[in-house]
């Protein structure tokens, strides 16, 4: 394949031979590949053009399987993963998507808007992934850039967390080792005797005390920070422990009243 930058994006140019019934925007983006596939003198550019028409009508970031699932449906005569893995790197070298990789989650594509700058809300528990875009933290960014005298060429923010929808479907108070990793609780109750509170208390882990929780996983033990220490509890004394979120906004709204 001859890789010649030939009039790479011409605006303007109606030379598609299909797409009708799409949006204007993603009608010339249609046109843009085609353009650029034909220059590049790249093999099946029709079924390429099929395959950016079923990913640019998805408003969401997918997986090349979600994607298949899709084709699967519309178009199974496109039904060929190594076709598509090859197509999808064309989308992303030429500009018309972009990867994403949030943490445990298989790589996600994205439309590029040109111009258009966003980042991500990223729902620990249920994947949900929200786009937000935010002039006040970019002009902040590149205040930081200068104070430091560092030219920026990109940056991504991702915040992780849970979403309105899974934090309303919690219990008011659950054990401790079903808190998500990342989170900030705070304890409730301890469940037990004497001597287990006892225990309990001597690591640090009394009412009200504020926890944050480092890792958790089903086949190794819950991590979590009390006051500034490092503790590793198995389930048994975990589940000892209830605990409810400690909400950043309540903090933050209590905070503004005060003032």
């Amino acid at each position: 394949m001859n890789f010649s930058l030939l009039s790479f994006f011409r605006k303007g140019k109606n030379n598609s031979s299909g797409g009708e019934g799409i949006p204007a925007e993603h009608r010339h983006d249609r046109e843009q590949f085609q353009e650029v596939l034909q220059s590049f003198q790249a093999t099946r550019v029709e079924d390429r053009l099929q395959v950016l028409d079923l990913f640019l009508s998805q408003e969401r970031h997918v997986t090349l399987a979600e994607l298949m699932k899709i084709i699967a449906d519309r178009r199974p005569e496109l039904l060929d993963q190594a076709f598509l893995q090859e197509t999808m790197n064309m989308f992303c070298q030429f500009g018309f998507a972009q990867r994403r990789n949030f943490d445990n989650k298989d790589t996600l594509y994205e439309h590029l808007h040109l111009g258009r700058h966003h980042d991500h809300l990223i729902c620990t528990k249920c994947g949900m992934i929200q786009e937000f875009h935010d002039h006040i933290l970019e002009e902040r960014q590149l205040t930081i850039a200068e104070e430091f005298n560092f030219h920026p060429l990109q940056h991504k923010t991702e915040i992780y967390g849970l979403c309105d929808k899974c934090l309303s479907h919690r219990q008011p108070s659950l054990p401790l080792y079903m808190a998500a990793a990342g989170e900030r609780v705070q304890i409730t109750n301890i469940i037990g005797g004497r001597e287990a509170k006892r225990r309990l208390t001597g690591m640090g882990l009394t009412m009200g005390a504020d926890i944050e929780i480092i890792s958790s996983s089903p086949s190794g033990p819950l991590v979590v920070v009390v006051n500034g220490t490092r503790l590793a509890l198995g389930i048994g004394v975990a589940g000892k422990v209830m605990v409810t979120h400690a909400s950043k906004h309540e903090k933050h709204e209590k905070q503004n009243s005060d003032n």
